[in-house]
């Protein structure tokens, strides 16, 4: 079964962080800080969780109003039991559903970022193997892991963002292949990165 989206909605955050609660003070607090002083635009339950939502719903709205999905995937990720890492994975997942067209993908989605071994053996029994192939990996050698991880994501965004572009410049004449794009509402502005504006230039 597959759940088609209508209409993709406006993109209010870069990011959505997907966090172990154990891992709120040393990495997703600071990594957040240090985001928006890059002009990224987190979006962080702590910080933007709508009162008055159940929390399925308020997830799931903030997966599909974030450009992308960055997972902190960490020991504690691995031994919690809550499970809200992998409902936000199950929603990261259907929107890259959503973005597969004939041709190949209009946009990547979820951005992996382990801080973990790659031979963890518990990666190979967890939901998180799914994903792996696409995953970067800290290590000691790399440094301050939130300095890392911004580093990583600052990439991420700014890829993705020329890949929405470069895919854009190659339809806009295909008057066929654009009415089609066209008619899913705020597909194109979705994939072309025109919400939030882009990360500036550093």
């Amino acid at each position: 079964m597959f759940w088609q989206l209508q209409s993709f909605p406006v993109c209010t955050h870069h990011v959505f962080l997907s966090y172990c609660r154990e891992d709120m003070e040393w990495l997703a607090d600071p990594l957040c800080e240090a985001l928006r002083q890059e002009d990224i635009s987190p979006w962080l339950d702590r910080h933007d969780y709508p009162y008055g939502r159940t929390s399925l719903a308020a997830l799931r709205d903030g997966v599909l109003k974030c450009r992308h999905t960055v997972f902190l995937i960490t020991d504690a990720m691995l031994d919690q039991p809550r499970g809200w890492g992998i409902v936000e994975l199950a929603w990261a997942d259907l929107l890259q559903e959503n973005l597969h067209r004939a041709g190949g993908v209009l946009q990547n989605i979820m951005l992996p970022l382990l801080f973990l071994p790659r031979d963890d053996e518990r990666l190979l029994r967890s939901v998180w193997q799914s994903i792996r192939d696409r995953a970067a990996f800290h290590s000691p050698q790399d440094g301050d892991a939130v300095d890392w991880a911004v580093r990583q994501i600052d990439s991420f965004i700014r890829r993705e963002e020329k890949r929405g572009q470069d895919i854009f410049n190659g339809i806009r004449y295909d008057s066929r292949t654009y009415a089609r794009l066209k008619a899913q509402p705020g597909l194109i502005e979705r994939f072309t990165a025109q919400h939030p504006k882009p990360a500036p230039v550093q």
